[in-house]
């Protein structure tokens, strides 16, 4: 982990650093073309940092020498890139790439932040669910992207849809009513360890009562995100490290099904 961000060892044309396990990336690999040098890339749209800055991505024909974890390949073609120097900066200076949803969305995934660890499971709940406690059993929906899970929700009575993210803190957008209603319930308050973010009280998921989410950014202006993922709703809680730290978690996406287990 660096900061909130899960990420695995590797290499990509001969740099080593350190690839982002996000399953907000629909990509399999997408590549750092600030520090991974590429050749042949040619610019094939534009998308934007979860702080809002955008970028220029690129698609290149062939990175050789890719090394993930304990993956190995010596050629992989018509990979996706973008200068992430803005990543370097403010996470880690040998950011090298992604490793995103394709690689892995015939599997199930296991998180574990507790212990760092990521299992993939080819097969159902009889293995990734062995040996282990269920708090939650979640299903969810995807509408525009199919690597971004939606779960409807209640912070109180106020209904939200959230999405999970392992490339994200975690934070509410609503609108300034909206704010001033939850301070007023007690739902939100000020965060006494993170300045200008509030923690998070009395919210549920699928019917299961959910733990206090703590030190979490409450916006009033639209996310930048919510369109092209087909997020309609007025209220978006962003879900990321603010809950998968509390639990270990399992992502299945063929049966459209997140559990929450005891860590």
């Amino acid at each position: 982990m660096v900061r909130e961000y899960p990420f695995i060892e590797g290499s990509a044309a001969g740099v080593r650093g350190k690839f982002m396990l996000d399953t907000g990336i629909e990509s399999a690999l997408s590549i750092n073309d600030h520090r991974v040098p590429v050749t042949g890339a040619r610019t094939i749209g534009t998308g934007f940092f979860g702080s809002g800055q955008t970028f220029e991505i690129h698609l290149v024909p062939e990175v050789r020498a890719v090394h993930i974890g304990g993956l190995s390949y010596p050629s992989v073609t018509l990979v996706t890139s973008k200068d992430s120097r803005l990543l370097e900066n403010d996470v880690t200076p040998d950011f090298i790439g992604w490793f995103g949803y394709t690689a892995f969305a015939n599997h199930a995934m296991k998180l574990d932040y507790r212990n760092l660890r990521a299992t993939f499971y080819k097969h159902g709940e009889a293995d990734y669910l062995k040996g282990e406690r269920v708090i939650a059993e979640l299903p969810f929906e995807t509408r525009k992207l199919p690597n971004i899970p939606l779960v409807p929700g209640y912070i109180g009575d106020m209904p939200v849809i959230t999405d999970w993210d392992t490339g994200q803190y975690g934070s509410l957008r609503t609108s300034e009513a909206g704010k001033a209603r939850l301070l007023k319930e007690g739902r939100l308050t000020p965060s006494k360890t993170k300045p200008d973010s509030f923690d998070l009280h009395g919210w549920e998921l699928s019917g299961h009562p959910m733990p206090d989410l703590k030190g979490i950014e409450v916006e009033t202006t639209p996310s930048p995100a919510a369109a092209p993922i087909g997020i309609t709703e007025p209220d978006l809680l962003s879900l990321g490290y603010n809950i998968l730290s509390q639990f270990k978690t399992v992502w299945d996406y063929p049966r459209k099904r997140i559990y929450l287990l005891v860590r």
